[in-house]
């Protein structure tokens, strides 16, 4: 993996496991990444990544109205 898309991953976790609420939309996480981090990623890209990361189990899916995703348990 390179070390653009694994810093990606490491601060996508970062984002949902700080998050204040329990669980947190890819809008939450592609606008924080884009405002904390000076980031630009597309919707799609994230949510595709935390799809992956959920596979992995770094986060689940919160099985949500809005595709929300939380560290878990």
């Amino acid at each position: 993996m390179d070390p653009e898309t694994e810093e990606l991953r490491r601060l996508a976790v970062r984002i949902v496991e700080e998050h204040e609420s329990a669980a947190v939309t890819p809008g939450i996480v592609v606008q924080r990444l884009a405002v904390e981090y000076d980031r630009d990623h597309g919707y799609s890209e994230v949510f595709d990544l935390l799809h992956e990361l959920e596979d992995e189990g770094e986060l689940v899916y919160h099985l949500g109205e809005y595709n929300e995703f939380a560290a878990p348990e």
